[in-house]
């Protein structure tokens, strides 16, 4: 199991390149399995989570994803979630108030 340092490998600044970056290396590691630790950054953005897991869910599928890839050190873990399960953002309250 490889373990990559987020910041190690990208500035705290992320941006959609970064995400792509650090794809590229989940991907050549994901046979093993990949740790990736976001010590060092406060909160990443889900559309950089987005961009990062988004190709390599549809290239492998999410079971094979979340059986290989761990994150440690994220503060938004449930946007992690959201996006590795594919579940909506809404709250009831926003739903409401969007289809009525």
């Amino acid at each position: 199991m490889e373990a990559i340092k987020v910041t190690d490998v990208i500035e705290k600044d992320l941006n959609m390149e970064d995400a792509i970056v650090l794809r590229n290396i989940i991907e050549n590691s994901i046979e093993d399995k990949v740790i990736l630790d976001f010590s060092g950054l406060m909160r990443v953005p889900t559309t950089f989570l987005c961009s990062l897991l988004t190709d390599l869910i549809n290239k492998y599928g999410r079971d094979y994803i979340a059986s290989h890839i761990q994150v440690r050190n994220l503060n938004n873990i449930a946007d992690y979630n959201r996006v590795l399960l594919g579940t909506a953002f809404f709250d009831s309250k926003t739903m409401n108030t969007a289809f009525n």
